[in-house]
């Protein structure tokens, strides 16, 4: 019964922790790939907060993946860890680094991710909220 309740609550915080995009690749077959990013978090002004996420990949889709980010916000600087996830890496995590400056306004911030297929293919793209909090 123990275990039970473990598994569960292990279940829930997991579907909870990170946001999925939708399918990049060629969507909706074994050839596709989505971007698991966090979801909100907080930083103060000035300080500086690493964010883990990843690349999940079908199992037929062999391109590297290109990284970026697109419409940061102003007065805060957004930097990930790779610029690509290679095919071959056997490890597809990536982290993204936010440092607000210490004047960025208060308040929820957008930041989106996009991994695009290198060589053709649908890009994807997600994006997670970032609270900019007073560093007191």
């Amino acid at each position: 019964m123990r275990l039970t309740y473990l598994a569960t609550a292990a279940l829930v915080a997991f579907a909870f922790g990170c946001n999925k995009s939708p399918e990049g690749g060629t969507p909706n077959t074994n050839a596709s790939f989505k971007l698991s990013l966090p979801t909100a978090k907080d930083v103060k002004q000035g300080n500086t907060e690493s964010y883990d996420a990843s690349v999940e990949r079908g199992s037929d889709f062999k391109k590297d993946v290109k990284l970026s980010v697109e419409g940061k916000p102003e007065k805060l600087t957004v930097k990930l860890s790779k610029d690509a996830i290679k095919a071959g890496d056997g490890d597809t995590k990536f982290t993204i680094t936010v440092t607000p400056d210490k004047d960025a306004p208060i308040g929820k911030h957008d930041v989106k991710i996009v991994g695009t297929p290198d060589g053709g293919g649908t890009p994807t793209s997600q994006t997670f909220s970032v609270t900019v909090t007073e560093n007191k």
